[in-house]
């Protein structure tokens, strides 16, 4: 018998399936169908919309941010939709949408462009002239309340009794346009316009195309506190104040209806209890009657001989202290 050692060899069995695989291949996949889904979703905004509604689409995307507070372009109730889909459509649209008969097709043509025809309705017509406010110059502050009754009928129409409030001053029709809950004017320390006052300001473009009165554009801020000291709430009403007054331009109104812009920084707060509200964000208009306007003419009039500012000029000169030396010079 023999005394050698038997050895045994052992082999393993092949497993002829796939091994276990990690999940990265998941996160790989869903980051392509996210990318796909933005990519067609793209494709289908440039078919449904023109040259106009793209430039505002793209503007909010590039002045917007999800980390800076502003609104959310996709909450309907700030209403910023530059196309309809199925929200409350902007201030212009409405005007036209209301006026449309019910069996009006029109598809794929925006509802700016078909605003009734016509001189007896209060909104009708496209062309230079617009009904909604009688051409001419209001001389006194009780010939403005035409226009104050305009615009409590489009806050009543549009359910912007929270955003345009308007009364009677003793110079002339002050407006006030300010935030509400459902839509913001501007984010904090932003001064850049939310779509849904951009087309409002466009439509008070259009309504003092046709009124002679001068207007002065004001620019108001909370009492929210910058870190810098180059940069300050004075500069922020201020450039607000210039937003508006650049909209209203494309809007229709002439350069030269506005008599000043100004900037009130936080001095003048609706909200006083609440320093950071947003209703303090806002901007007011103050349409000047024919008697402020010659005040303020008169007040900066280089040919007045009454004016303030030559006559206090002209005491300072005459009470200034002489030298001797130039007394002897005379």
């Amino acid at each position: 018998m023999s005394n050698s050692e038997l050895i045994v060899i052992k082999r393993g069995r092949r497993n002829k399936g796939h091994g276990k695989h990690g999940g990265a291949w998941k996160v790989a996949f869903a980051d392509f169908t996210l990318a796909m889904m933005a990519f067609f979703m793209v494709l289908w905004i440039l078919a449904i919309t023109n040259d106009a509604e793209r430039k505002k689409i793209a503007h909010y995307m590039r002045t917007h941010s999800v980390f800076d507070g502003s609104p959310s372009f996709f909450k309907q109730g700030n209403s910023p939709f530059p196309i309809d889909l199925g929200g409350s459509p902007s201030i212009i649209d409405n005007q036209a949408s209301n006026r449309l008969p019910p069996d009006n097709p029109l598809p794929g043509i925006s509802e700016y462009l078909q605003v009734p025809e016509g001189d007896k309705e209060p909104l009708a017509g496209n062309g230079d002239k617009l009904n909604s406010a009688i051409d001419s110059e209001f001389a006194a502050s009780s010939e403005l309340s035409l226009l104050l009754k305009s615009f409590e009928e489009l806050s009543k129409e549009e359910l912007l009794n929270n955003n345009i409030l308007v009364e009677e001053v003793p110079s002339g029709l002050r407006i006030i346009i300010k935030d509400d809950d459902n839509h913001t004017m501007f984010a904090p320390s932003q001064k850049t316009m939310s779509p849904f006052f951009e087309d409002l300001f466009l439509y008070l473009g259009g309504m003092f195309k046709d009124i002679n009165n001068k207007i002065i554009i004001s620019g108001h801020s909370d009492a929210s506190p910058f870190k810098g000291q180059t940069y300050t709430n004075w500069e922020l009403s201020a450039e607000r104040a210039q937003q508006a007054r650049k909209i209203m331009a494309a809007g229709g109104m002439p350069a030269s209806r506005v008599m000043q812009v100004n900037s009130f920084s936080s001095n003048r707060l609706l909200n006083k209890k609440d320093k950071t509200a947003s209703e303090n964000r806002r901007v007011e208009l103050l349409v000047l009657t024919s008697d402020a306007e010659k005040k303020i003419n008169d007040l900066f009039a280089d040919d007045n001989v009454q004016n303030p500012i030559k006559q206090s000029a002209s005491a300072a000169t005459a009470n200034k202290p002489v030298m001797r030396l130039e007394s002897n010079d005379e």
